[in-house]
Order: C-alpha cells, then structure tokens, then sequence
C-alpha cells in the first residue's frame, strides 16, 4: 500500500509543487537539510555529499540538526528551516510517526521532502532513501556466525524501537539468526539510544551477567563505540567478538587492529549527493515524483582486515570532515 498511498499524497501536491518548481526559477534553489544528528561522521559524510551535490548544481544549502537523535530537539529545527521559505527541505526523521504531520504540511505548502536514513511511517515524502537494513542485518548476522563458529550467546545493542530503520537492523539480524543459526542463543536485544556511555555501561552489566557472551552486535557507531570500550575494560578484546554498523575513522582503525571483526558500511555520502540531486531536479521539472519508486536503496559493503584496502570498501568509509 505505500506507492499507493504515496502517488495519491503527491498527486494532490502537485499544483503545488509546481508553484514551488516556477518560485525556484526566481533566483537560486535554497534546500534546507535536517540531519538526525550532528557531530558524527556518519552525518558528516551525508552532509560532504550533500555540499558536493550543492556546489555541482548550483544551489544554496543549508545544514543543520541537533547533537542527539531526538525529536524534541530536531523538531524545532525543522520548524526553523520551514521557516526559512526553502524550495525544498531534506530530513533525516528522528521519529516514524510523530513527523508525518509535519511532513504532510510541508508538502501541502508545494515544498517537495525527501526523506534520508530514517523513514516515516506514512509515505507522506517524495522518496525516502535509506540503507536496506534487513537485508544489512542478516549480512551482520552470517559474518557474526563465521566470527564465532557458529555458536555461543550473542547480544544485540540498538537504537530504540520506534526508530523503524535502525529497529530493521536488528530485526533482519534476528531473522537469519534463529533461521540459520541454531547453535546461536540470542539475549534481549539492549536499547541505549544513541548515549555511548549507556551503551558502555549496558554492555558491561551483560558480560558480568553472561560469562559465555561469544559476540555483540551494534546497529549504530555510538552503540559500537560504547561497546568496545566496555569489552577492552573487561579484558575481553579480541574475545567477545563485535560486528559493528557504520565505519567511522576510529572503527576502521579499530576494525584494523581487531577491536571489530566486521563492519556493516553503509552509504551516507550518496544519501547526501542524491538526495539534493533529486530535490533539484524535482524543482527543476526534470523528474515527475509520481514517477520515483518510494524507497531508493543506496549500496553497503561489509568491510573486514580482509577487504578493507580494496578501492571499493575503501571509497565507503566515513569521513571526520569534507576538507
């Protein structure tokens, strides 16, 4: 039901949006991009892509979110865009459901959303574009299984459970798990939100509470962050084996000196490039949004010690900065 619902929404948008494509052509196309988050390099790679896709097209962009994935801190920012009269506005949703209202009005008012890793619950967007989570978290899960021969007691350390996209990587994790795996004993999968330090500490608390903890799976850079500073301080590096989501810097040195065995490598730079390339063509009228599939999948790799020098892998690392 979601293209259906989603060509119906646009489709009565799309006088609108047509008013916003004529308003573009009076001076520069102004995009206004809503991060999920800000100061990580997940969020710094989408944004250097964003930029790239700026600077390349012509059009002015401005950045901004929040330091923690929260809605009660993204909200007002994406008032504050909206605010700005933009041609078009990107959003990295914080939550499924609570922004569809939000969303909706931005699309009524002729201004065309493209949502970025988060998804909404209602395709109320043009296109929401995103990592295959399921599919990436059954990635997770065979080179999970290969790290610990297939058996032992494994714990899972996610986002929150409202968060669609980020809840898919654990979900997809569970699924080839319980189906492939039998030798496998997974706990209850673990919920810091993104707080490294709540993370540390919930991962300490299962190592003392399972000695036979073999792996830990962690569905974000802040989850896997917090989780290899608790398995080094319990002596256990290199033991209790950590297949990691996303390749920040300090993960792939960490990947490199065996904190992490496998690395879950997302694409946040083409979510960043396409999705301002897709917003500026939209207002440009070179692309009809009745005619865009409502989720776009952009490419992931695993990385391992094997892999990670290969141009390929290479390329998808995450970046500190865009210098």
């Amino acid at each position: 039901m979601r293209k259906i619902t989603q060509t119906l929404a646009i489709g009565a948008a799309a006088l609108a949006l047509a008013a916003g494509t004529a308003a573009a052509e009076d001076g520069p196309i102004r995009i206004e991009f809503v991060a999920g988050m800000v100061g990580i390099p997940f969020y710094t790679t989408m944004e250097c892509g964003a930029r790239d896709a700026a600077a390349e097209l012509g059009v002015e962009l401005n950045w901004s979110g929040a330091p923690q994935w929260d809605l009660a801190l993204q909200l007002p920012l994406l008032q504050a865009a909206v605010e700005r009269d933009p041609h078009g506005v990107i959003l990295a949703p914080t939550d499924p459901v609570a922004l569809i209202t939000e969303v909706q009005a931005i699309m009524d008012r002729g201004i065309p959303v493209v949502t970025v890793d988060g998804s909404l619950a209602e395709p109320v967007d043009v296109q929401n574009m995103r990592t295959n989570n399921r599919v990436a978290g059954g990635l997770a899960a065979r080179a999970m299984a290969e790290a610990i021969g297939g058996e032992g007691t494994v714990l899972i350390v996610a986002l929150n459970p409202a968060v669609t996209g980020n809840q898919d990587r654990a979900d997809g994790f569970i699924e080839v798990i319980e189906a492939e795996f039998p030798g496998i004993r997974l706990l209850p999968t673990e919920y810091p939100g993104s707080d490294q330090n709540r993370a540390a500490e919930i991962v300490s608390a299962a190592i003392q509470a399972n000695p036979d903890l073999r792996g830990i799976y962690t569905t974000h850079s802040n989850a896997a962050v917090g989780t290899s500073s608790a398995v080094i301080g319990a002596g256990k590096g290199g033991e209790i084996k950590i297949i990691a989501y996303d390749a920040d810097p300090q993960q792939v040195r960490d990947l490199k000196d065996g904190v992490y065995d496998a690395l879950v490598v997302q694409s946040p730079y083409l979510e960043g490039y396409d999705s301002v390339t897709l917003v500026t063509r939209i207002l440009r009228g070179e692309v009809d949004p009745a005619t865009l599939d409502d989720v776009y999948y952009p490419p992931m790799v695993i990385a391992t010690r094997d892999n990670i020098d290969d141009p390929e892998v290479a390329a998808a690392l995450y970046r500190d900065s865009c210098d």
